[in-house]
């Protein structure tokens, strides 16, 4: 009987020794690294809205010229601004020529031919403009991009002639095969006839002979909380430590490449994440893309924003998106920096990152009375003083921002823009 258990128990243990041994041969376990995306380390908070690229690509204004050297100006806040656009949108431009900007004498086309400028705060890479309007996408230039757009009927003949002019201020391309008539480009011009005129002065830019009106306004806004950004911006929270808290409320976090800094008292952000210098072409299309991308993913748009040139540069590297309110750019002045997106890119990396942490109200306040702003000899002697010396190479209507308690002032003023980017509020 003993020896009948002992062979069962030596049985039992062979046959475990077996079922031991096939496990280990055809069931090992898997040796596959196990990687934590950013997902596994933390779910993003939607702070805004996102945005398409197309859609921050609107001109900075519309020159219409109406012959015999009279003038006019849209702004995206003007009554016609998005009727004259959404007609151009519709149109087809297919055939295009390279040409030296000398081959047109635009200072007769100004004077004498019905026309329209649509102007870009920065130059558009085609690639990107192609979003906006119909273009030809099979042409040598393409690789170009677009400062401005010139649409003009000559005056001496039945002929529509469209130009589209390059960022490096010597070359034109014109498109031949535009879908365009001489009666749509004398509709266009008909918008302005009963707009406010304006006068061409040096350097290309138009000043109103009368006074333009405005509402100041006063804007309730939320914050986005340094916990929300902290969470949108880092990779893994959890490593994320804060290395100082001023008494100004001034708050640092680092992961120890990255770096963040929240101002509480003016709400802005400035987020670093050093990236390698490298030798490659800095492509501007790719950057604003990536720049839109990046935005979208951490912390959206808080209102309503346009790609603009960055401040004393004009380095494909740097990427700056301007808000708008009712229309109007706001332009910081003074220590409260308030009313853009900037980032510095390369190779579609972003390695610094720039906003405000306020999000402006739907409802506002409009304060009486309305302001008028100056026109005519007045402004041209206020935008020289202003400009001290610089070149002007545009004027426009403005917001300039002062920080209350739980709104933000808007009041209405000029602004100009600098030969270098930089901007400037008039008066």
């Amino acid at each position: 009987m003993i020896e009948k258990g002992k062979s069962a128990l030596l049985a039992l243990l062979v046959v475990a020794s077996l079922v031991q041994s096939y496990l280990l041969a055809y069931s090992m376990p898997s040796m596959e690294a196990k990687v934590r995306t950013e997902q596994d380390y933390v779910t993003t908070d939607p702070l805004g809205p996102e945005e398409q690229v197309e859609n921050l690509l609107l001109p900075e204004q519309l020159v219409l010229h109406l012959g015999a050297d009279k003038h006019t100006v849209f702004y995206p806040n003007d009554t016609f601004y998005d009727m004259v656009l959404d007609k151009l949108r519709g149109r087809e431009f297919k055939g295009f020529q390279q040409d030296t900007i000398e081959s047109v004498n635009w200072d007769q086309v100004r004077k004498d031919d019905v026309g329209i400028e649509v102007r870009f705060g920065r130059a558009v890479p085609f690639e990107l403009l192609q979003r906006v309007f119909k273009l030809d996408s099979n042409f040598l230039f393409s690789a170009d991009s677009v400062s401005r757009i010139w649409i003009f009927a000559r005056k001496d003949r039945e002929e529509v002639r469209t130009f589209f002019f390059s960022s490096d201020g010597r070359n034109v391309y014109e498109s031949l095969r535009a879908d365009l008539t001489v009666q749509d480009v004398q509709q266009y011009a008909g918008f302005g006839q009963y707009w406010t005129p304006f006068l061409y002065s040096d350097g290309g830019v138009y000043v109103p002979e009368a006074a333009k009106t405005y509402d100041a306004v006063r804007v309730p806004f939320t914050r986005y909380t340094p916990d929300q950004i902290q969470r949108n911006l880092f990779f893994d929270p959890a490593t994320t430590r804060m290395i100082q808290d001023r008494q100004d409320g001034t708050q640092i976090y680092t992961d120890s490449k990255k770096g963040l800094i929240v101002e509480q008292e003016s709400g802005w952000l400035s987020y670093s994440d050093p990236v390698a210098p490298t030798s490659s072409q800095n492509s501007l299309s790719d950057n604003i893309t990536s720049a839109v991308l990046f935005i979208n993913q951490h912390g959206g748009w808080n209102g309503t924003h346009r790609l603009v040139r960055g401040e004393g540069s004009a380095s494909d590297s740097v990427i700056r998106f301007q808000q708008y309110y009712r229309g109007l750019p706001i332009i910081p002045t003074g220590g409260f920096r308030f009313g853009y997106i900037q980032l510095t890119i390369q190779q579609g990396n972003v390695s610094s990152y720039e906003r405000s942490l306020l999000v402006l109200g739907e409802k506002d306040k409009k304060l009486s009375p309305q302001r008028k702003l100056p026109a005519g000899d007045a402004l041209k002697t206020m935008i020289k003083e202003a400009a001290a010396g610089g070149i002007v190479e545009s004027i426009f209507p403005a917001y300039r921002p002062q920080l209350e308690k739980d709104s933000v002032l808007l009041q209405p003023v000029w602004a100009i823009r600098l030969a270098g980017g930089e901007v400037r509020t008039v008066g």
